[in-house]
């Protein structure tokens, strides 16, 4: 006897084989327990769920020697005929071979003519939506109206090409893609039946490339027993499908995350010399961040064993979400462009140097939110910042009673690179190179300078506040937002338990509160005590909206622009 491939050999020959898809075996067994059998059903869901196999189970209800029942017996003739597809009463007809007219008027003819040995004549059209609109039109009548003890039952991946008129004489019902989880089990379960040894890594492998299908996975299992024999291992698995393991793409984040811009291009080069294909390897990389991405928000994950957790955990602890959503987004891009370059090498290296530069990118709303309160931008940072030892000192303004001085000397001014400034693109989340504020200096303020981040001081106002700089410098080399925030502020009061800060403006309450955590934490290692911080306004800020503004008249304006004075002119505008 020829073998049996495993997709056949184990096709589910009851409504309990059938996996994930509980919400139509139920449905389907409670109606042929109470006899409320349809005329017409129409089966719809994605490839290798179980359509056309449940429908076999149905027909083997309905003419089993003991039917209809909801447990065929698989042992009567009616049951075994169905089950090898030579059965007289059920004829299996695949749509996208008879999609003519003709071809429907033929099976019309066959149907004035009764079953020969069972109850019921059945019909199975597979991939039903293959039919020609002048076949659905000439099958109408005949569903509304079927000749008695005949059943159609059809089956399609693509349920929107199914004529509206079709639908809606059937008795619908769509599959679900099966879980990875379910997939998993059936797998274990049938490597058992088989005497093979599959690691649970492997497992999930397959479960995930077969998306949603179980003929699929069954497939590849088929595929990787003939290539590994009894004892199948993941790197065999990994190597039979052309998959980079996952280990290189928590390697690649790595270096992102450190801005190894050399060694990701190495890695990339090496990756490339194995003859990888680069679509491959974008769609492997976009499936871990996937899973990365959903670990990071707090969703439980099913679809990786438990050998790659931290694999996916340590990743998501090291990027933020909106980090992420941006090497998502560029990778898609990529991906895209990639079709259309005749140079694809040189778009993903170009993509991964970019990534690795993502700690000189910064939040454009910030700076926006800046600009709108009367901040002004110095010219772009290209390369990482200098260390805080070597920078010159900003001027101090003298103390005043006031509750908050304000520096009335010009700070020093930001060397301007002669290299043309590069265009920001809109992003995922809006990223743009980080751009240095002017910092306004409080009687409290200190210069950051280095300090031995292993000294602890006495936690108390006045040692704060000696000690300020040291913090401002811990704080600066965790996030430049949070740095400027906490400079422009004022300590109010220390408790046992609170820090309370006034800050200048909203912007910069705001930034406290996104970044309170950093500070915390910084002032945790400084001081050893977990304080935690309450940021209020100053109620004494105006905000540049609410200074007085000189506005010029409509005759001004005309008067400095003839162009726009011609277009006021035409279109009668007036000045609001």
């Amino acid at each position: 006897m020829s073998y049996i491939v495993l997709a056949r050999k184990y096709r589910p020959q009851n409504f309990s084989e059938v996996y994930a898809q509980d919400h139509v075996t139920q449905i389907l067994q409670s109606a042929l327990e109470s006899g409320r059998i349809a005329h017409a059903y129409l089966f719809t869901g994605p490839r290798g769920v179980g359509k056309t196999s449940l429908a076999r189970i149905m027909a083997k209800s309905l003419n089993c020697e003991t039917g209809p029942t909801s447990h065929p017996c698989n042992v009567c003739v009616n049951c075994t005929e169905i089950t090898a597809g030579v059965s007289p009463d059920v004829i299996e007809i695949d749509g996208a071979s008879n999609t003519g007219v003709d071809d429907i008027r033929e099976l019309q003819r066959e149907l004035l003519y009764a079953a020969s040995g069972a109850k019921y004549k059945i019909y199975i059209i597979d991939e039903v939506h293959m039919l020609s609109k002048n076949a659905f039109n000439a099958l109408l009548k005949t569903l509304e109206e079927p000749p008695p003890n005949v059943i159609f039952i059809f089956a399609t991946t693509e349920p929107q090409k199914v004529l509206p008129t079709i639908i809606s004489r059937c008795q619908r019902y769509d599959f679900k893609r099966i879980p990875v989880e379910a997939i998993v089990q059936r797998l274990a379960d049938l490597a058992q039946k088989e005497n093979i040894t599959i690691d649970e890594d492997s497992l999930y492998l397959i479960a995930r490339k077969a998306d949603g299908g179980m003929r699929d996975a069954l497939s590849l299992l088929d595929q990787t027993i003939s290539y590994c024999g009894d004892k199948i291992e993941i790197a065999q698995v990994r190597q039979i499908f052309g998959m980079i393991p996952t280990q290189v793409y928590f390697e690649f984040m790595q270096k992102i995350k450190e801005g190894e811009t050399a060694g990701i291009v190495t890695r990339l080069h090496a990756i490339f010399e194995e003859g990888m294909d680069l679509q491959e390897f974008l769609s492997g990389m976009l499936e871990y961040l996937r899973l990365v991405l959903l670990f990071n928000i707090g969703v439980q994950l099913r679809d990786i064993g438990s050998d790659e957790m931290n694999l996916y955990s340590e990743i998501a602890k090291m990027f933020s979400q909106s980090e992420l959503l941006y090497v998502v987004s560029q990778l898609i891009k990529t991906k895209n462009d990639i079709k259309q370059s005749g140079n694809p090498y040189l778009l993903i290296e170009a993509m991964m140097i970019k990534l690795s530069r993502m700690d000189e990118m910064e939040d454009i709303g910030v700076l926006i939110e800046s600009l709108k309160h009367g901040g002004s931008l110095s010219a772009p940072k290209m390369q990482k910042a200098a260390p805080i030892g070597n920078r010159p000192e900003p001027q101090r303004a003298p103390a005043k009673a006031t509750p908050r001085a304000q520096s009335s000397a010009p700070l020093p001014e930001a060397p301007v690179s002669s290299a043309p400034s590069t265009p920001v693109s809109p992003r995922a989340q809006s990223f743009a190179p980080k751009e240095e504020l002017p910092l306004t200096v409080t009687p409290e303020s200190v210069d950051p300078v280095e300090d031995d981040e292993t000294q602890v001081i006495e936690c108390n106002l006045e040692s704060l506040k000696k000690n300020w700089g040291k913090l401002l410098s811990r704080v600066k080399k965790q996030s430049m937002m949070a740095f400027i925030a906490l400079d422009k502020s004022e300590i109010l009061s220390l408790g046992e338990r609170v820090l309370a800060l006034k800050a200048s403006d909203n912007t910069n309450m705001m930034a406290l509160n996104k970044n309170q955590e950093i500070i915390e934490k910084e002032i945790e290692k400084l001081t050893g005590k977990k304080l935690v911080l309450k940021p209020t306004l100053d109620d004494d800020y105006v905000a540049p909206s609410e200074v007085e503004i000189k506005r010029k008249t409509i005759d001004e304006i005309k008067a400095e622009n003839p162009e726009l004075a011609e277009f006021i002119n035409e279109t009668q505008a007036r000045l609001v």
